[in-house]
């Protein structure tokens, strides 16, 4: 019985010095500066990132601002959040530096293009000397031949008629850069319209079993400084909405006034046109706009999954990054 009992005061006080031993506290530093510096930024815009940053980290994990201490100068920001929570570490660090440029482009039909396609595959044939094709196999003759068209596949019916999309050529991954060192050209840039801009999509055809190939689309430049006319920055809120069909994952988006203005007047002048969504630098959807969409509410796919999806509405209802990010310098200092 003597011993039973010395065995539960042992316990007992095992747990009672576990309930009076202090939690360890953690904070976490970070500096952050503009990804690329071509001049000084603006102390302004500075504030504005920061102030993105607090927002974001807030909404993603409920950090309060009290807990979040910022000292902003030129081209860095400090940033000390106490009693971090060591786990989340990798996803603060992503959510302060994710960039998010979401931009809505006026396009041109493939139909629109495709002559100006045939135009640059003759001239690089002609850049071309014969010996340059006559010394090359069969297998390679035909791009030889068709230095962009055979590598550049053309969105062209079994006739030979356009396909109706924005989209104007697929190429497979490791080609994309021969395609655009081709457009790049002096020489083929001047045959092409100044208002064109091409852009990659971000992820494969859908529609091709292999998975290797990626679509070229063009992008209607439309603004004077060459601008997307609508942009992340007009989203007011976001929220992400799974269907239960195998429509996949979409992003519903609320703009602000001027933001609801402009996309009413771009899809009141592009009906039956596509619209592309570009997502840092990539097309992710291409939808057809169908009729005027008025209100600032719409919806955008782009075969997100749903982390994707959610890491996309996260950093969006806080704000588009005027300029994007990196870290320099990271410390986990152990707190009072």
């Amino acid at each position: 019985m003597k011993a039973k009992f010395i065995i539960v005061a042992i316990i007992i006080i095992v747990f009672s010095f576990g309930e009076c031993a202090t939690k360890e506290n953690f904070d976490f530093k970070v500096t952050v500066v503009p990804e690329s510096i071509s001049s000084v930024i603006p102390l302004n815009d500075m504030n504005t990132a920061a102030g993105i940053i607090i927002k974001r980290l807030n909404k993603s994990f409920g950090i309060p601002q009290k807990s979040m201490k910022l000292d902003v100068t030129a081209n860095q920001i400090s940033l000390t959040i106490s009693k971090a929570d060591t786990s989340k570490i990798a996803s603060i660090k992503e959510i302060i530096t994710g960039y998010a440029r979401l931009e809505f482009w006026e396009t041109y039909e493939n139909s629109e293009i495709m002559g100006y396609l045939s135009k640059a595959n003759n001239l690089l044939r002609e850049m071309k000397t014969v010996a340059d094709i006559k010394n090359v196999n069969t297998q390679d003759k035909f791009i030889a031949q068709n230095p962009l068209l055979g590598i550049l596949k053309p969105r062209i019916t079994a006739k030979g008629e356009p396909l109706p999309s924005c989209m104007i050529g697929l190429a497979s991954e490791k080609d994309t850069a021969i395609v655009n060192r081709y457009m790049n050209m002096p020489e083929i840039k001047a045959l092409l319209p100044r208002e064109l801009k091409l852009v990659w999509s971000q992820k494969p055809y859908k529609y091709d079993p292999s998975k290797t190939l990626y679509g070229l689309h063009a992008i209607k430049v439309t603004t004077q400084d060459r601008k997307a006319p609508l942009d992340g920055s007009a989203i007011i809120s976001a929220k992400t909405i799974t269907e239960s069909t195998n429509s996949g994952v979409k992003i519903d988006l609320i703009m602000d006034s001027e933001g609801a203005r402009t996309w009413a007047r771009i899809t009141r002048e592009n009906v039956n046109r596509c619209i592309a969504i570009v997502l840092n630098g990539y097309v992710r959807s291409y939808p057809r706009v169908m009729a005027e969409i008025s209100g600032g509410n719409t919806e955008i796919t782009g075969d997100f999954t749903l982390e994707e999806a959610n890491d996309l509405v996260n950093i969006l209802k806080s704000g588009q990054l005027p300029f994007e990010l990196k870290i320099v310098e990271e410390q986990i200092i152990k707190g009072e």
